[in-house]
């Protein structure tokens, strides 16, 4: 089974973000963009990366990060 770093999908997870970007709320706070967005979701999984089943895909895990992401912005 390959082990792939955040480095390795770094690609992967910016067509993520720039796939959901229009189904983001955001426009209720000022003070805070879809860059600043990214860079919050990109350090957040790069920090729970290890966290990632890789035996499984990559897609479901990302989303349910942004999502989970997303919703504590918005709070």
């Amino acid at each position: 089974m390959p082990n792939f770093s955040y480095e390795d999908k770094y690609e992967e997870i910016n067509q993520e973000l720039r796939k959901r970007k229009s189904k983001w709320m955001l426009s209720s706070i000022q003070w805070i963009d879809f860059d600043d967005v990214c860079q919050i979701i990109h350090a957040h999984i790069y920090n729970k990366w290890d966290q990632w089943d890789q035996s499984r895909s990559l897609k479901p895990w990302i989303n349910r990060v942004i999502s989970n992401q997303i919703k504590n912005i918005l709070r």
